[in-house]
């Protein structure tokens, strides 16, 4: 009887998944037959990086994954790459290639020292996968496309702590940004890790530490409210659309011994299925909240039942960013402890958390960023700057590795949160020496083939150390299975850092591309042709395997590297084919004039 009513609610929820894929592609073919009312609305931040799904190997697979809008963005935001844009071709001109140089389109003074962050990202909104929204709406009812860049410095009368720009695209008015919203929550902090938008675009949440504490912000936006010299302070407390813009806002909890609970490492993760948010702090701690977007902010702590917050590094190391996987209610986070992390995303501590590791450890001293998931495997990818020396520790189950070298790990997805602690593991060292990675070993990003083959099979592209200077590495990946590492070009002349790599193909240039940066040291001749060696932006080609002749398609100066880059959509709307970051250091920012942190948008194809 039980398992008969097991069969049943697994049907319904595969129904309907089912149900909700093909009212997506109703309503695709509904307004290709010219309806317009219906819009669809995308959001790209930090996230939609770290939980990624390959193609599903059976129909019963992509049931299963439809019910997670995850995964059914991801499908519509790589069916917009493949080429869906004949509407937008009657409305607009066909952006130019330049092969050579990335084109620099607008560059915003943000102020002094501002700067998303080394590992952070902007957070994008379009309002309809298929056009480009400029500032001025055409229709009633309508919204611009924005991008939301946090400063991450403390927020004054004249400084803004968090801040959006429309008017993104050349084809818009003018053809310049403006600021959309610009505010000083008026808290006293900064807000120093990447923001989240709400599905619908109306609300940003993020962290700021204020007062030796870390608390989350969620605020709700009003267009044409605070510039860059002005910023607005929005109102507290109850906040709706009514009374926008407004900001609630939650101080992080102290139970379960977290007395200090600042963040500067962890980013939110949003749970579109549960209204929920899971971010670290620097004390090891996984807090939870609810009601975030669709009800009242509310942080779940309690010191018995399901515990929360969770302790986990045991006071030895801050969390990274935390990522939440549905399909096993399972949030997985790294630690700078050097230790990967599950806890069930309902019961928390009461998980018997402190075992919920696997065992022995990876990374020595830790890990710098957070776990990359595909759901669609059930494969998870750990990227550590210097593999640890235990990792031959537990011989008993298998465990093998080498040992104080660059890699990448790959571990399943554990069936319950204590499942991981005797995981087995696959290293892929990703350096020819005992150099590692001059500060954090950041994301990688697979290539196309990797997400449209069936069955997981392509590359895993990550920047990581060549003898004492970094390189490009690309990892075969073959039905699920890391294979040996393969060396790209040579990015440097010395040990620098790199940016995480963003990866985008669009099929209106038949091009797929991996975007990213180095801090310094860039080498401004040969194939690699930076323009300058204080930092660059780069693109490559990984239409075909990388090797180390391979040239860049484009690149760009940028002081001190670059954050983690933000790609848009695949556009015939000239100038809408863009990618979105900050300089690590100040610059000239040429579109506002004056020297300080930028706010940037780059095209893809040219950088410049």
């Amino acid at each position: 009887m039980k398992l008969n009513h097991s069969w049943r609610s697994r049907m319904a929820q595969i129904l309907v998944g089912a149900a909700v894929v093909f009212a997506l592609m109703a309503a695709r073919e509904a307004k290709a037959d010219g309806e317009h009312e219906h819009h669809d609305h995308l959001v790209t931040d930090w996230s939609h990086r770290y939980v990624v799904y390959s193609t599903p190997t059976s129909l019963m697979r992509r049931f299963e994954l439809s019910g997670d809008r995850r995964y059914v963005d991801q499908w519509r935001r790589r069916e917009s790459e493949h080429g869906r844009h004949d509407r937008d071709e009657r409305r607009w001109h066909r952006a130019p290639e330049d092969p050579h140089k990335i084109q620099g389109d607008w560059s915003e003074n943000m102020g002094t020292g501002a700067t998303v962050g080394a590992g952070n990202y902007p957070a994008k909104f379009s309002f309809d996968t298929t056009s480009a929204n400029c500032v001025t709406p055409p229709t009633v009812g309508q919204q611009p496309d924005f991008v939301v860049y946090n400063t991450s410095l403390v927020g004054t009368g004249s400084q803004a702590d968090i801040v959006a720009f429309a008017n993104l695209y050349s084809s818009c008015t003018g053809g310049t940004p403006q600021t959309y919203w610009a505010y000083n929550t008026g808290l006293g902090g900064a807000v120093v890790t990447s923001p989240v938008l709400s599905f619908d675009g109306a609300q940003v949440a993020f962290i700021e530490n204020t007062g030796g504490a870390a608390t989350l912000v969620v605020l709700r936006w009003k267009a044409g409210t605070g510039t860059l010299s002005m910023p607005m302070m929005p109102a507290t407390g109850s906040c709706t659309a009514l009374t926008a813009p407004c900001m609630t806002t939650v101080i992080f909890s102290t139970l379960n011994g977290d007395t200090t609970p600042t963040d500067a490492f962890s980013s939110p993760f949003y749970d579109y299925g549960q209204d929920v948010i899971y971010v670290g702090d620097d004390s090891g701690f996984l807090h939870k909240f609810t009601g975030v977007f669709l009800g009242t902010p509310t942080e779940v702590a309690s010191t018995t039942g399901n515990v929360w917050p969770v302790g986990l590094t045991g006071g030895f190391g801050h969390l990274n960013s935390p990522v939440f996987i549905q399909s096993v209610n399972q949030a997985m986070v790294t630690g700078s402890d050097g230790v990967i992390y599950t806890v069930d995303g309902t019961a928390g501590g009461a998980s018997n958390a402190t075992f919920n590791a696997l065992d022995p450890k990876l990374a020595s001293p830790g890990f710098e960023d957070g776990p990359l998931v595909d759901v669609t495997t059930g494969k998870v990818y750990l990227f550590a700057s210097a593999s640890s020396e235990f990792i031959d520790s537990n011989a008993t189950f298998g465990f093998h590795g080498v040992p104080n070298v660059a890699s990448v790990f790959e571990i399943d997805i554990p069936a319950t949160p204590i499942d991981i602690h005797n995981a087995a593991y696959i290293q892929a060292v990703v350096s020819d020496s005992a150099t590692i990675p001059a500060s954090g070993f950041y994301l990688g990003a697979f290539d196309d083939p990797y997400y449209s083959s069936s069955g997981a099979s392509g590359n895993l592209y990550v920047c990581s150390t060549s003898g004492t200077v970094d390189a490009l590495w690309g990892i075969p990946i073959t039905g699920n299975v890391m294979g040996t590492p393969f060396l790209g070009p040579t990015l440097t002349t010395a040990n620098v850092g790199c940016s995480p790599v963003t990866e985008f193909n669009n099929t209106n240039t038949n091009t797929d591309r991996i975007f990213l940066s180095v801090a310094g040291s860039a080498i401004t001749g040969g194939t690699i042709n930076c323009p300058a060696a204080s930092g660059c932006i780069m693109s490559f080609d990984i239409g075909s395997p990388l090797s180390p002749t391979t040239a860049t398609s484009a690149t760009a100066p940028v002081t001190g590297g670059t954050s983690g880059i933000v790609v848009d959509n695949a556009s015939g709307t000239a100038g809408a084919s863009q990618i979105y970051f900050t300089p690590l250091a100040d610059q000239a920012c040429p579109t506002s004039g004056g020297n300080g942190g930028c706010a940037i948008q780059d095209s893809q194809s040219a950088l410049n």
